[in-house]
């Protein structure tokens, strides 16, 4: 009898530690298209070419620590699958050597419970998380981020300018009303910091926010000086969405920092709930450059993309995408038509 009472307290205790830690998932998507590039850059590259767009492999789970607190973590590779060794660590961004097959994505520990969740690791800025949320081409090869250039540096890549920020803490408040607030601020020991901070209101049709984020320059990165200039920048967006159709308007006043304030809008239409056609219209309005003491032309661009987006399941689709932007100075005009599909795990 008291053997058996053992097997079942042992049993028992093994039962509550798995409850407890959940099984790790591990998730992914592998994402190819073919894209046909059309550019007038000098010396482009105009063949038809494959492309790995944020093809990803990664695990994420959390552990029940009690009295509503868990730890949670994750950790996430984007894999090239096209086989380019120059492959950035998010689609649409330009190409930097040496980067490799195997980049790393969000990569964070943190704790959760009923005060919010604090993070520290590799992780998107408060001031990028939102860019996917009105675009819907996003992560395909005519994302606003990329190609068409209606969004800034900051929605993508790794670093001080960019949207993915290493040696980071960040707070994520619980909703209140629908409000739910972010905060971030980088750690790497220089004399200038990245930190950021964003609101975000949402019910079941509408999605408003605004951003700010603050920290070094592309012209200050490798400042050594005792005090470096930091420059700021600041956003504010929105979306309305039905079943049938959806609306989303960004605009970003990120001159200062990034050289160029930017007006991202697109709309969609679900012919059914399987099939939906999108268009994007944006401006990318540059800061005016002097030359010799006389003001030079800014080169401001407008970019477009259309697309058609058909699901095959919850977990795969195939898509038709065209896109092209147009830049005031002379020959600089690049547009691309890309079949693409996209199986999620």
């Amino acid at each position: 009898m008291k053997k058996s009472i053992l097997v079942m307290a042992v049993a028992a205790s093994m039962v509550a530690s798995t409850a407890a830690v959940a099984e790790p998932k591990v998730y992914g998507n592998i994402h190819l298209s073919i894209n046909a590039a059309d550019n007038d850059v000098p010396n482009a590259d105009n063949n038809i070419k494959m492309s790995s767009n944020t093809s990803s492999l990664g695990v994420k789970g959390s552990e029940d620590l009690g009295d509503g607190l868990k730890a949670i973590y994750k950790a996430e590779w984007e894999i090239d699958i096209a086989g380019d060794p120059t492959a950035t660590p998010d689609a649409g961004n330009p190409k930097t050597s040496g980067s490799g097959l195997l980049t790393g994505r969000d990569q964070f520990v943190g704790l959760k419970g009923g005060f919010g969740a604090v993070k520290v690791g590799t992780m998107s800025s408060n001031y990028k998380q939102m860019g996917g949320k009105v675009d819907a081409f996003y992560r395909t090869p005519v994302e606003g981020r990329g190609l068409i250039k209606t969004q800034s540096s900051m929605h993508g890549g790794r670093g001080n300018i960019n949207g993915r920020q290493t040696n980071t803490l960040q707070y994520v408040s619980p909703k209140m009303g629908g409000i739910q607030l972010v905060a971030n601020t980088t750690f790497t020991g220089n004399n200038d910091e990245t930190s950021g901070i964003g609101l975000r209101w949402s019910n079941k049709a509408f999605l408003v926010y605004a951003d700010w984020i603050s920290g070094p320059t592309a012209d200050t990165l490798t400042c050594t000086a005792p005090a470096c200039d930091t420059e700021s920048a600041a956003k504010l967006g929105g979306k309305f969405h039905t079943k049938a159709f959806s609306v989303a308007l960004q605009y970003e006043a990120a001159e200062d920092r990034v050289g160029a304030d930017y007006i991202h809008a697109q709309g969609t239409f679900n012919i059914n709930k399987n099939n939906m056609i999108g268009l994007t219209y944006g401006i990318q309005d540059r800061k005016e450059l002097s030359v010799g003491g006389a003001p030079a032309l800014a080169n401001d661009s407008t970019g477009l993309a259309v697309a058609y987006n058909h699901k095959m399941s919850k977990m795969t689709n195939v898509y038709v995408a065209y896109g092209a932007r147009s830049e005031d100075q002379d020959n600089r005009d690049e547009s691309m038509l890309s079949f693409g599909i996209r199986k999620k795990f």
